[in-house]
């Protein structure tokens, strides 16, 4: 057995207000919330969104309020692994300027696991079963077992359906090629 099969981490924005927010533009495909494989994908459409920094800076990680946008350099680490509930869909942003950025995915995730371990972890729920506040969180290992580890390389945890959890081995990889404008927290040391 793989020794961090079951260490999994959420990948976050850097600290950084150069790093640009983005939003979708008013003609994006309608692919944000969507949950399952993607047939033909049109290229996702993003603008720099408030607040526009002065000065920003392309990173390799750029957010949108629901997922991500990766560069070139992280889609080449991460694009031969294959990964299982991944794809990666073109994107271009608009910039501040009118400037048209093109080399550019889409992180569509969709995987999606109930691995909260309820008894250990300590959430806020809401009546609907959604954990909408985490201040401690267990991953739930004997579901997890019960998934192939190929099957859950990345998966959103399917209880709060924002939260994107990496396995050990994906952050590996990506953390090789020195991406600008993210970190990774590891779930063992999440505690609010």
């Amino acid at each position: 057995m793989n020794t961090n099969e079951f260490d999994y981490y959420f990948i976050w924005r850097e600290n950084n207000d150069d790093y640009p927010l983005l939003v979708a533009d008013s003609d994006c495909p309608p692919y944000l919330r969507r949950k399952d494989f993607i047939e033909n994908p049109e290229t996702m459409t993003f603008r720099i969104g408030q607040p526009i920094p002065r000065k920003p800076k392309m990173a390799d990680f750029l957010a949108t309020p629901k997922s991500f946008v990766i560069s070139r350099k992280f889609y080449d680490v991460l694009n031969p692994m294959q990964i299982k509930g991944l794809q990666l869909i073109p994107a271009k942003i608009t910039g501040k300027s009118g400037e048209i950025f093109e080399d550019y995915w889409y992180i569509h995730i969709f995987n999606n696991y109930p691995a909260i371990d309820r008894e250990k972890s300590d959430c806020d729920w809401d009546s609907l079963g959604t954990a909408y506040s985490i201040n401690k969180l267990v991953l739930n290992e004997e579901f997890l077992k019960t998934i192939p580890l190929e099957e859950r390389m990345i998966f959103y945890l399917a209880e709060n359906g924002v939260e994107q959890l990496f396995n050990q081995s994906v952050v590996d990889v990506i953390l090789s090629a020195n991406p600008t404008g993210l970190r990774f927290f590891n779930t063992k040391e999440w505690e609010q």
